[in-house]
């Protein structure tokens, strides 16, 4: 059971421009608030990464709708469709031209956008605290595994950050990430980690897109 005082002093670390270690409904990521360059950057210098963009989680289905993406009615058409059918919240990752009129400075060289709609509980919560969705990346250097045992993560990245919550994961599989054309109406799966949840979008979302199978 996480605390209510625990999720506020991680909201209130994103919303001061901290950088903190959370459990997400994945893996723990690095996360902070997307707006504030610093502590993006911050997260860039500590996975020694270049400028390859961070994905957003969101538990609010306005933002979702109407923030993120590009206003597209094939986009549209499959965020309702993902929504409509069950598939989101959920552990799908969606990439799609941004909107621009967003003015995430990380994301200013990209045409495009990732976005994963959570009900995760601490993500809502920091969310709904700072009024935006959160940066996501996992817990590493790029280009290696992974962590995602707390106590290694608190040995290695203690100090390095504002704040580590410590609190185990059900289940830790990474999200299944799909990437929409809207040029050509079509859905491409860039990584698969659910048979199930592939199953699940081709069934339901077919007839609405062109599945690639590239």
């Amino acid at each position: 059971m996480i605390s209510k005082k625990e999720l506020h002093i991680v909201a209130e670390k994103v919303f001061i421009g901290g950088v903190v270690i959370i459990p997400t409904d994945t893996i723990y990521g690095f996360s902070c608030d997307p707006r504030n360059e610093n502590s993006v950057n911050r997260i860039q210098n500590l996975k020694k990464r270049d400028e390859k963009p961070f994905i957003i989680l969101d538990s609010s289905i306005s933002r979702i709708k109407n923030l993120y993406f590009k206003r597209n009615n094939f986009i549209n058409k499959i965020l309702r469709l993902l929504i409509n059918e069950g598939l989101w919240p959920g552990k799908i990752t969606v990439i799609a031209d941004k909107n621009q009129d967003l003015d995430f400075a990380f994301l200013k060289k990209n045409q495009k956008i990732a976005v994963r709609f959570t009900n995760n509980e601490i993500i809502n919560y920091i969310a709904n605290y700072i009024a935006m969705g959160i940066v996501s990346t996992s817990i590493n250097i790029s280009g290696e595994k992974h962590l995602n045992d707390i106590s290694q993560i608190k040995s290695f990245w203690s100090g390095s950050v504002d704040y580590i919550m410590n609190y185990n994961i059900e289940d830790s599989s990474t999200s299944t990430i799909i990437e929409l054309s809207s040029e050509d109406q079509s859905l491409k799966f860039i990584r698969i980690s659910d048979k199930n949840i592939r199953e699940n979008i081709e069934t339901k979302i077919s007839k609405a897109a062109k599945i690639c199978h590239c």
